[in-house]
């Protein structure tokens, strides 16, 4: 590895600790009553290390057609194809510790190393959101936690990828509360995708995700009901059902009840989210969108939809515009987009949760102000 990004990985690793430290130095100074350690608060924020291989507990919503009368964790249990009933369970994820931070690997087989590939170890389908509903509850008092995760994967997702992944990202940032990802109806019946298929598959998720708008309403109106903060993490396509449904949510008068909402190489209409940006930032305390210019499917996407997507980067009023290009990697996948779940933008997660405003996180240097976006991740 080249000598500069040793570095660089080794600065974001090493800033994690200096995060929480300057964090909790500012609750500590704003309290009356003489200050605790900033170790003791740090451990006391942190009850769950993450630190070795161990089972996470992904809880799950699903529109996809369902192919089995006994569902599991796998894409046995739920195809590409949309239904208009949700389904709703609890999957228990072996995430290892011995691989490179933001990957997953599912074993091969049942006697593969549990310390370094992912592995489905049971499966709790829950018969109506009520049961999700008081699982999660449950969950957040067993924790003893008060925020939640939501993960909303992207175009070309299937099943058990998003499970995986969303088991991938809690771990990597040690998140302490339940977390949950809504899996619509994303991937292609084909398998892996060939240039002729994309166009198709493109459309087809397009449609998908746009149907599934009621069903993400009806998710969200459960977590609002939880009486804790939820978090909402999207990727790619995901946008185009997550902001409608948030824009429908505003128009019904719901209080507003998001802490962070990350939007990661969001692949919609820029006119599109511009016009509903003001309905949503109603309901989160903060809206963050991570942007890149070397984004090769934002500009397929922009090629294929004939015009500007939020993932290019542009700035919209009172959201945090963060570009990420200094950092990409389209030759990692050859497309720049998978950025959301890597070292340096879960080290920059890490910091949203605790509320840092964002040129006082790690790595963040402020744009001029004709930039296109507010802020660069630094390499």
């Amino acid at each position: 590895m080249h000598p500069f990004r040793k570095s660089a990985r080794r600065a974001h690793s090493n800033g994690l600790r200096s995060v929480f430290l300057i964090a909790l130095a500012a609750v500590a100074s704003a309290c009356s009553t003489p200050a605790p350690k900033l170790t003791d608060l740090l451990n006391g924020r942190l009850k769950e290390s993450y630190s070795e291989t161990q089972a996470v507990e992904v809880f799950y919503a699903t529109n996809r057609q369902s192919l089995s009368q006994a569902p599991d964790c796998s894409d046995r249990a739920f195809g590409v194809a949309f239904e208009e009933v949700s389904r709703y369970g609890a999957c228990q994820i072996n995430v290892p510790k011995l691989r490179p931070v933001g990957t997953f690997e599912m074993a091969s087989n049942p006697r593969a190393d549990s310390h370094r590939y992912f592995r489905a170890f049971a499966h709790a389908p829950f018969p109506s959101s009520g049961e999700l509903e008081s699982s999660l509850k449950e969950t957040l008092k067993r924790r003893g936690s008060t925020e939640v995760l939501v993960f909303i994967h992207g175009f070309n997702v299937k099943y058990e990828e998003s499970i995986v992944r969303a088991a991938q990202i809690a771990y990597d940032v040690k998140f302490q509360g339940p977390v949950i990802v809504y899996s619509w109806p994303a991937g292609s019946d084909g398998g892996l995708l060939s240039g002729a298929l994309i166009n198709r598959t493109y459309e087809q998720n397009r449609k998908a995700a746009a149907a599934s708008v009621p069903k993400l309403v009806e998710l969200f109106k459960t977590l609002a009901g939880l009486g804790a903060t939820p978090h909402v993490i999207v990727h790619s396509m995901g946008h185009q059902l997550a902001l409608p449904a948030l824009a429908q949510l505003a128009d019904e008068g719901t209080s507003p009840f998001l802490g962070e909402l990350v939007l990661n190489a969001p692949d919609i209409d820029l006119g599109l989210f511009t016009g509903l940006a003001a309905k949503v930032r109603k309901l989160a305390r903060r809206v963050t969108v991570y942007c890149s210019f070397n984004d090769n499917a934002i500009a397929a996407s922009e090629t294929f939809n004939g015009g500007r997507r939020l993932g290019a980067c542009e700035r919209v009023a009172d959201v945090d515009m963060v570009n990420v290009s200094e950092v990409d990697a389209p030759g990692v996948s050859g497309l720049g987009h998978s950025y959301y779940a890597g070292r340096a933008i879960l080290t920059e997660l890490f910091q949203v949760l605790l509320g840092i405003d964002a040129e006082k996180r790690l790595f963040i240097r402020k744009s001029e102000p004709n930039s296109t976006e507010n802020f660069y991740l630094r390499p």
